[in-house]
C-alpha cells in the first residue's frame, strides 16, 4: 500500500462495505480532489470499485472474478497492446467468435471495420462496441446474463454454439497451465468454452504473463497444436519456448 491513508480507506471499506468521498474528506482532513485521486489509485489496483460519490468494497468470491468494470482498469495498457497484436490475425470476411472479459474488451476496441467480419459473441460489451461498425455483422448468443462478466451462459447458449463453425475463436481465461489447459474460476463459462475447441479452426487465447503455467478451478478448454497464445513482454522465455514446442504460435505484445 502506498501510504497510511490508503490503508485506512481499505480498513473503513472492510468495516462498512461502502464509503463516500465527503465522509473520507472529513475523516482525513484533505480535499475531495485528493480523496478522488486515492480512490482512483485503489481502483486501478483492484482494491475497490468506485461509485457515484464514493466507493464500495470488491466482493471476493472463489467462484467469480472481480466485476468486469473493475478489471477493465487493471493493466489496461498491457491488455490494449495484446489486443492490438491479436487483431493482426484477422483476415477479410472471416467468421469469428469473441468471448467475454477485459482482455477481449480491449481486443475488440482495435477491430478494423473494413475487414467485413461476422462476429458471434456471448458478451454484452462486445455487442456494444461493434454495434456502430457498419461493415461488421453481429450475432449474440442467447442465455442467462452472468452479471460479473456481462456474458450469456447456460443451456441455450451452449446449444446455439453447436451449430456454428468459426475461422477463429478469441478467448481468455483466468489461467493456462503447462499443458495448454485453460481454466476459469467458476462454472459460468464452462459450457460455452467447451464448444469452441471443436467448432473453430484456431483458438486464440489472450493471456498476460501472470496467468501462464498456473491452474485454477475448472478446466474449460485446451489449446491445440496450431492454436495461438497472445501474451505480454514479461512472459518467461522458457515458458514461451515450452508452448512453442507444444505446437502453439506464441505472439508477444511488446
Amino acid at each position: 500500500m502506498k501510504n497510511p491513508r490508503l490503508e485506512q480507506i481499505i480498513q473503513l471499506l472492510q468495516q462498512q462495505g461502502t464509503v463516500s468521498v465527503s465522509q473520507l474528506s472529513e475523516i482525513f482532513q484533505v480535499t475531495t480532489k485528493t480523496i478522488r485521486r486515492d480512490l482512483e489509485l485503489l481502483e486501478s489496483e483492484g482494491e475497490l470499485l468506485r461509485t457515484h460519490g464514493g466507493a464500495q468494497l470488491v466482493k471476493e468470491d472463489i467462484l467469480r472474478e472481480k466485476p468486469l468494470e473493475l478489471r477493465l482498469n487493471i493493466e489496461a495498457d498491457k491488455k490494449k497492446r495484446m489486443g492490438l497484436k491479436a487483431t493482426g490475425l484477422i483476415e477479410h470476411g472471416q467468421k469469428i467468435f469473441i468471448g467475454a472479459g477485459s482482455s477481449l474488451y480491449h481486443f475488440t476496441e482495435h477491430i478494423d471495420n473494413t475487414k467485413r467480419l461476422y462476429v458471434v459473441t456471448d458478451s454484452v460489451t462486445v455487442v456494444n462496441q461493434l454495434n456502430s461498425r457498419s461493415e461488421i455483422g453481429i450475432f449474440m448468443v442467447g442465455g442467462e446474463i452472468t452479471k460479473h462478466t456481462l456474458s450469456t451462459s447456460g443451456t441455450i447458449a451452449e446449444n446455439t454454439l453447436r451449430d456454428f463453425y468459426f475461422d477463429l475463436a478469441f478467448v481468455s481465461a483466468t489461467t493456462v497451465d503447462e499443458q495448454g489447459n485453460l481454466f476459469h474460476r467458476g462454472p459460468a463459462e464452462y459450457g460455452v468454452y467447451r464448444q469452441l475447441g471443436s467448432h473453430s479452426k484456431r483458438l486464440v487465447a489472450l493471456m498476460d504473463a501472470g496467468k501462464l503455467f498456473k491452474r485454477d478451478f475448472i478446466n474449460v478448454s485446451t489449446l491445440r497444436p496450431g492454436d495461438v497464445l497472445v501474451t505480454d513482454a514479461e512472459a518467461d522465455k522458457e515458458m514461451i519456448k515450452h508452448y512453442e514446442e507444444m505446437g502453439l504460435t506464441v505472439i508477444i505484445a511488446e
